[in-house]
């Protein structure tokens, strides 16, 4: 494992579409980790090839040098010593939640900000998750790893499924539940796979969406040219 250089601050708040939440009386953190494996480690171990392609890592100021080296040196700190990244991870969302209540907000976490990695079973010292140790934020992400939204998960943890070109099974899987789907799109029709869409674009606030819905994303970037499948052209 290569070295990392110490990180001042994990969390984020310089995302557009989050920054919308705050109409809705929200402020929003993101967790933005390397991709990938563009730190020599995989922390998104059901990345299509789609997805690898048209990732949002380079979007806004991920274009920028300074950002993708301390995304990777965040991801490094995070394999290197997890229990260490957890406790300052977690005092981070501790003074935020501060900040928030007293601007008269409440506090929403993106842990997978350009990651999927399983945060409900990392354990702080004291054998909690990062859920479990601060009850009053809300936390949400997209996932592709189904057995995660298989599972019981904290109250406060929010999971939206992420379909790519090569999970459909997984998709048709979750069809026949009330698991929320993620699909990125080159417009939002009304309807796909016999589910409502909705405009996942208005805000990020994905724990708010009504359960067994499509969450319709337009595809930006790298996605709008996308060859592969992972966005569905319509």
């Amino acid at each position: 494992m290569k070295k990392y250089k110490p990180q001042k601050k994990l969390l984020g708040f310089a995302n557009y579409k989050m920054q919308k939440s705050i109409k809705f009386g929200y402020a929003s953190a993101i967790l933005h980790l390397a991709p990938y494996n563009l730190s020599g480690v995989n922390v998104c171990p059901m990345a299509s090839k789609g997805c690898i392609k048209s990732c949002l890592n380079t979007a806004g100021r991920g274009q920028m040098n300074s950002v993708q080296k301390s995304r990777i040196n965040k991801t490094r700190y995070f394999l290197k010593d997890r229990v260490k990244f957890l406790d300052h991870l977690d005092r981070e969302i501790k003074t935020y939640y501060k900040k928030a209540i007293k601007d008269g907000l409440k506090l929403n976490i993106r842990l997978n900000g350009t990651s999927d990695l399983p945060f409900e079973r990392y354990r702080l010292p004291n054998g909690k998750n990062l859920m479990e140790n601060n009850p009053g934020v809300i936390f949400h992400d997209y996932t592709k790893i189904k057995n995660r939204c298989d599972q019981v998960l904290p109250k406060n943890y929010k999971l939206t499924f992420s379909r790519s070109e090569s999970n459909q099974n997984d998709v048709e899987d979750l069809l026949k539940t009330k698991t929320n789907i993620a699909v990125v799109f080159n417009k939002l029709p009304k309807k796909y796979l016999g589910r409502r869409v909705i405009d996942g674009d208005i805000s990020d606030l994905r724990f708010k969406d009504r359960k067994g819905v499509i969450v319709g994303l337009l595809a930006k970037g790298k996605a709008k040219k996308d060859p592969s499948g992972f966005t569905v052209k319509l």
